[in-house]
Formats: structure tokens, sequence, C-alpha cells
């Protein structure tokens, strides 16, 4: 199944809960949220049920398109321009982690 984290994190940010909590209301770990939110891990079937269950929506509102992108996204190219999509290089988010442990801020 493929699933677009980017629809996953929009729809948790628009019921207002943070990662770790929604995380908890879903029954998964946050660091397992967070790699699916980021397109660094696919969830199982039944990880995704339990995803949108908690966020009270159907599967396909979060399935990626053929293209690699959701039905909500319109930025961005098959050919994988990330930037143009807004999402981070693995580097990049390592980078920002990096800064905020030295901040004693959480990412």
């Amino acid at each position: 199944m493929n699933t677009d984290g980017r629809l996953i994190r929009r729809k948790r940010i628009g019921l207002g809960h943070g990662v770790n909590r929604f995380a908890a209301l879903a029954g998964i770990s946050g660091a397992a949220l967070s790699r699916i939110e980021n397109g660094l891990r696919s969830p199982r079937p039944e990880t995704l049920k339990k995803i949108t269950d908690a966020l009270g929506c159907q599967i396909y509102e979060v399935m990626a398109e053929k293209d690699g992108f959701g039905p909500e996204v319109q930025s961005g190219s098959a050919a994988g321009n990330d930037e143009a999509a807004g999402v981070q290089p693995a580097a990049s988010v390592e980078r920002i982690r990096t800064t905020a442990k030295k901040n004693g801020t959480r990412s």
C-alpha cells in the first residue's frame, strides 16, 4: 500500500494532535508515525487501519496516487522533485534534529 504521509500529517494537525499524542490514540509509536509521515516507512495494512480510524477517515483518503502524491497534493512532480513538493531530504531532517538537540528543543 502506497500512502502519502503528508496527507496523514495534514489530517492529524487539522485535528490538533501532536505526533506522540496521536500515535498513542492510534496505538502505534510516535517514532513509527513520524517515519510514516516523512515517507521513510510504509505502514502495514493493519497499522494504516489504526491510523485512519484515529483520523476518522477512509484508507483511500491517505493513499498516494500513481505518481507518488496523494489526491490533495498538487505541487511537485512524478520525477521526484521533492523540493517543489515541500519534502525535506533525510539529510535536512537529520540536520534539524541535531540542531534541536544542541538547542535543547524537540524536533
